[in-house]
């Protein structure tokens, strides 16, 4: 019998609980501590998983991590180098433990937690699979998306847009940098005024345009993909890189 089957954002859920438990407590009259409790953090995490569990009046929940050095380094090596110096929440660790440790999940070496929400989301079978996440990022994933805010149900043409949308402007989160010049104005009219040619197409003419080579807009094409579950290799267990057809 088919089932629905709610695919969450581990990371999100887990850093969220963790920054919020942490409390600067003043040691003395110069000197403050940053403290948490594991188990205040826990029970966080917790009580957000079941708020997320009674919103869909359904217990089928997976939480989905990342896990390892992520393949997007060997694209471009300064992924995410904004990043770079900034610390996890205090318990981070030892609460990702207690997760593993107590609910279904689900990770893949090499992966972030967008990358196996976008491959268990568009797997083939009879199941309907409902992406829990924040991040704009899902909406380069066909399917069902709760933001927390409102729910999306992304076509496959809408979800091809928005990667290749997510491929002009860039990301400044993540650390990619996408066409020089072409803003999210600019992308959006760019990618609407296609005409006969295909959004590729377009794409790779705005690099062009800028002084790049094609070789740079499917970098940051690769950079911008989301895997999905014809972007992995099953068998060998790596990514497949997202190619223009």
């Amino acid at each position: 019998m088919p089932r629905t089957i709610l695919l969450v954002d581990a990371d999100q859920e887990l850093h969220r609980a963790c920054a919020a438990t942490e409390r600067d407590t003043r040691w003395d009259e110069e000197n403050h501590i940053l403290l948490s409790n594991e188990v205040e953090a826990y029970d966080t995490v917790v009580s957000s998983l079941n708020s997320i569990m009674d919103r869909f009046g359904n217990k089928d929940m997976v939480l989905c991590f990342s896990e390892g050095r992520c393949f997007r380094y060997d694209i471009e090596p300064t992924y995410k180098g904004n990043r770079a110096n900034s610390r996890k929440p205090l318990c981070f660790f030892d609460v990702r433990k207690r997760l593993l440790d107590n609910y279904k999940h689900v990770l893949f070496d090499t992966l972030e937690a967008d990358d196996v929400m976008g491959i268990l989301s568009t797997k083939p079978g009879p199941d309907e699979k409902i992406i829990v996440a924040r991040d704009k990022d899902m909406k380069t994933i066909p399917g069902k998306l709760w933001d927390g805010v409102k729910f999306h149900n992304v076509t496959e043409q809408e979800a091809d847009y928005f990667h290749m949308y997510q491929t002009l402007i860039g990301d400044q989160a993540d650390g990619y940098k996408g066409c020089p010049g072409a803003g999210p104005v600019k992308a959006k009219k760019l990618l609407d005024a296609k005409h006969d040619g295909s959004m590729w197409h377009i794409v790779n003419g705005a690099f062009l345009a800028a002084g790049l080579t094609e070789a740079d807009a499917l970098k940051q094409a690769r950079l911008a993909r989301i895997l999905r579950w014809t972007d992995w290799d099953h068998a060998n267990k790596k990514p497949i890189l997202w190619s223009p057809q």
